[in-house]
C-alpha cells in the first residue's frame, strides 16, 4: 500500500533534518486536553524549511509557512490522541525494525543511521519517538480507514475490462495538487469564497507562479508541505475525479478547479511517461462463428453466397444461435449456436484473429476467407488477463483500494479536526 511506502519514505535521513530542541516557552495551540508549544513549532519549521531546501522548492513566506506548519501539527496531534485513547501503540520490536529499514534504505547500519541523525543536530531518542509517532498516525489510519474498504471480485473484473482498466497501466502521471478544504455542510458563502480563492490560484499557476510554492502556502492537503507533488502515479492510482480529467491534459497544463466532498481541488499535469514496468497483458475474447466450408464441392463463390443469405437472414432479426446451429459447417461449436468460448488470438489462423480484433462487442464482421472457408464472426466479450492473471488481480485490488482509502482519508481527517477543541491564543507571536 502506498500509506506504508510513504510512511518509509519520509523518514529517510536525507529529508528529515530537525533543529536542536529548545526549551519550552510558550504555547502555539491548544489541541483538545493538551497544548503544542512554540518550541515545538519553531523545531518542526526549521524541519520543513531544510525539506525545502533540500528538494530545490521555494519556500512561501515566513509567516504563511509557520501556519501551514502548525495546521499540521494540530492534525497530527488529533490523531495521536485518538490512538493514545484507543489503546492503539508502536511497541519496540515494531519500531526497531522500522528503524532497521529506514537504515537498510539509506545504505546505512542502524549505528551508522544513529551517528547520521546525531550530526543533524537531532538527539537519536528523540528521532525514535518521532519515528513512533509517524508509525502510529499510520496504523490509526488503516484501523479506521482502510480497514473499512472492502474491494469486490466483481469490482475487479469490472475495472480489468473497463476502457480505464489495464490500458490506463501503460502510463504514468506526475501530478501537483492543491487542496481547499470544505466544512462537511458548507454554506453557499464558504463554497462561493472558496470557489473564488481556486481560480484566483488556478489563474496565478497559468501566469508562470511555481506550483509548488503555492501548494505550501495554500493547500490542505496532505502533502501540502512537500509543494502537493503526488509523485508518479498510473491512472487507476489517482482519485476517481481526476481519472478523466488527466489523461486529457499535456505536461504543465493546469485545468479548471474540481469540487468534490472533501473540497475544491486544483490540479498540474507535471509530468507523463510510459510507465517503467508495465503488465504484461494477454487479451482474451468470448467469439462465436458460422463457417461455410469450401471444398472440391462447394466453390468460393458459392460459400460465399450462401453465407450473404445468412448475414441478410441475422440482419432482419434471427438469432446468431438458432442460424449457426441450422447452418454451421463447424459441427464442434455448431451445436452451442456456433460459440467457441474464451480463446487467445494465438491460437486461431491470422485471418481470423486478424478480423475478430477489429470487431466491436457484437458487431457482426462480413464474410471473413480463412483457409477452411468462409466466416461470419461476432465478438461477445473481451478481457485482458496478465501473464500471471493472481498477480494482476492483486495488483488492480491494490490499486482500487488505494484510490478509495486516500478519497476516505481527506474526509476522515477534515471531521477530525472539525470535530476538535483548536485554540490558537492571542500572544503566539512568530518566532
Amino acid at each position: 500500500m502506498r500509506i506504508l511506502k510513504a510512511l518509509i519514505g519520509c523518514l529517510v535521513v536525507s529529508t528529515c533534518v530537525y533543529a536542536k530542541p529548545q526549551p519550552i516557552d510558550g504555547i502555539a495551540a491548544i489541541v483538545n486536553d493538551s497544548v503544542i508549544t512554540r518550541s515545538e513549532l519553531r523545531n518542526e519549521l526549521e524541519m520543513v524549511k531544510q525539506q525545502i531546501l533540500h528538494s530545490g522548492n521555494t519556500a512561501p513566506e515566513h509567516s504563511i509557512l509557520e501556519k501551514q506548519v502548525l495546521e499540521h501539527l494540530i492534525v497530527n496531534e488529533i490523531q495521536l490522541q485518538m490512538a493514545k485513547k484507543t489503546g492503539l501503540q508502536v511497541d519496540d520490536n515494531a519500531l526497531d525494525n522500522a528503524i532497521s529499514t529506514i537504515a537498510k534504505q539509506n545504505g546505512l547500519s542502524v549505528t551508522q543511521l544513529r551517528e547520521a541523525v546525531n550530526s543533524q543536530g537531532m538527539d537519536y531518542n528523540q528521532y525514535r519517538d518521532n519515528v513512533r509517532r509517524q508509525m502510529t498516525v499510520s496504523q490509526l489510519q488503516q484501523r479506521d480507514v482502510l480497514s473499512g474498504i472492502q474491494i469486490s471480485e466483481q469490482e475487479i473484473n469490472q475495472f480489468l475490462q473497463s476502457p480505464n482498466g489495464l490500458g490506463s497501466m501503460v502510463s504514468e502521471y506526475r501530478l501537483g495538487h492543491i487542496l481547499l478544504s470544505l466544512p462537511e455542510s458548507p454554506s453557499p458563502v464558504e463554497i462561493e469564497a472558496a470557489a473564488q480563492k481556486a481560480q484566483l490560484i488556478v489563474n496565478k499557476l497559468r501566469q508562470g507562479e511555481d506550483f509548488a510554492t503555492l501548494a505550501m502556502a495554500e493547500s490542505q492537503g496532505e502533502g501540502a508541505l512537500q509543494g502537493g507533488d503526488l509523485g508518479w502515479r498510473r491512472l487507476p492510482e489517482l482519485p476517481t475525479l481526476f481519472e478523466k480529467i488527466v489523461p486529457t491534459l499535456k505536461a504543465q497544463d493546469v485545468p479548471e478547479p474540481i469540487r468534490s466532498n472533501s473540497g475544491i481541488h486544483i490540479i498540474k499535469l507535471l509530468e507523463k511517461r510510459t510507465a517503467q514496468q508495465a503488465i504484461a497483458t494477454i487479451e482474451k475474447f468470448r467469439v462465436r462463428h458460422i463457417l461455410i466450408k469450401t471444398n472440391t464441392v462447394t466453390s468460393d463463390r458459392d460459400a460465399l453466397a450462401r453465407l450473404n443469405e445468412i448475414r441478410s437472414k441475422l440482419n432482419k432479426g434471427e438469432t446468431f444461435t438458432q442460424l449457426a446451429k441450422a447452418y454451421s459447417q463447424d459441427l464442434a461449436s455448431a451445436t452451442n449456436g456456433g460459440d467457441l468460448g474464451w480463446i487467445t488470438k494465438d491460437v486461431l489462423v491470422p485471418e481470423f484473429a486478424e478480423a475478430m480484433e477489429k470487431l466491436a462487442l457484437n458487431e457482426l464482421s462480413e464474410p471473413v476467407k480463412t483457409p477452411f472457408g468462409w466466416h461470419l464472426i461476432e465478438v461477445q466479450e473481451k478481457q485482458a488477463h496478465a501473464s500471471d492473471d493472481t498477480a494482476l488481480r492483486q495488483k488492480a485490488r491494490d490499486m482500487l483500494q488505494q484510490r478509495k482509502f486516500e478519497e476516505k482519508q481527506q474526509e476522515w481527517v477534515r471531521q477530525l479536526r472539525d470535530e476538535a477543541y483548536v485554540k490558537m491564543p492571542t500572544d503566539n507571536v512568530h518566532s
